[in-house]
């Protein structure tokens, strides 16, 4: 039984290192949730917007499982938090303080959407929306939840280069990806036309990635990574593209190359691949 993707959203938005500007994000949840929402962070509001967003004012069931992904957590909050403490010799706020947990994003969106089935918070280096995409898909498989909404979100702290510094990046780096990237998904129960993908799979090495390449010719690939000489010469013999990068890739970035082949309606398999040399393949079939 495959999952049907019955709903997508993507943002993702280049910082000027130089000249560094967020996005308001504002009016893309008030879209969705007129109410102001108070005291949260630019880490929330990624969270936010791309949730609500993806979900369009849908009624949810109350089982629906939210599971996000996060390749740093939480950053921006945190770090001010240390400096006040560090600076001043005081304790935070306690909004402060409970801002500075990454999962505390999934509790602003599961109260808004009125959900209470599984909420989830996973990281896993370059491949944490995989990640997620595979727990998520889990559950639907296993009957443990009806839907499931996937997210995957990073913030860039200020100073800019600071960010750049937790980055190892080159301090010279002209500009950086900020995103935000969601799935909706329920169970394919029939032969529904709409987008379906199947289990994310794992792959150690060059050598199981090539023999699982094998088993799974005939689609395009779109890697999610900028590939190194030795894959690119593994992929001579194949159809693949590299998402394309204006800005330094950061955190969840293989995130918007995936939903970015869900909102092309492709036909492919997204691939991911962590700094360890781990790659993550996802099987995408379009809605005919």
């Amino acid at each position: 039984m495959r999952i049907l993707i019955s709903s997508h959203y993507s943002l993702l938005h280049s910082i000027d290192a130089a000249d560094p500007q967020l996005v308001d994000l504002t009016a893309l949840i008030a879209r969705w949730h007129p109410e102001r929402i108070r005291r949260i962070d630019r880490y929330i509001q990624l969270c936010l917007a791309g949730g609500l967003n993806c979900v369009a004012g849908r009624q949810l069931p109350a089982d629906t499982g939210v599971y996000l992904s996060t390749n740093s957590g939480a950053i921006s909050t945190p770090s001010a938090t240390m400096r006040h403490i560090q600076q001043q010799g005081e304790l935070p706020k306690p909004l402060h303080f409970v801002n500075t947990l990454s999962n505390s994003a999934g509790y602003y969106l599961t109260r808004l959407l009125q959900l209470n089935g599984n909420a989830v918070m996973v990281s896993d280096s370059d491949t944490s929306f995989e990640a997620a995409l595979l727990h998520a898909g889990m559950d639907l498989l296993a009957g443990r939840v009806s839907t499931a909404l996937v997210g995957a979100f990073d913030d860039i702290a200020m100073p800019i280069a600071q960010q750049l510094e937790r980055m190892h990046a080159p301090a010279d780096t002209a500009s950086v990806y900020e995103g935000s990237h969601w799935l909706l998904l329920e169970l394919a129960h029939d032969s529904a036309a709409q987008t379906q993908m199947e289990l994310p799979c794992y792959l150690n090495g060059a050598g199981q990635l090539a023999a699982w390449l094998e088993q799974n010719d005939g689609l395009p690939i779109q890697l999610g990574f900028s590939p190194d000489s030795g894959e690119q010469e593994l992929l001579a013999n194949r159809r693949w593209q590299a998402f394309p990068a204006q800005a330094l890739p950061h955190g969840v970035f293989s995130g918007a190359a995936l939903t970015a082949l869900v909102a092309d309606n492709q036909s492919a398999i997204h691939l991911g691949k962590k700094a360890s040399g781990q790659y993550c393949a996802v099987v995408i079939s379009a809605a005919p």
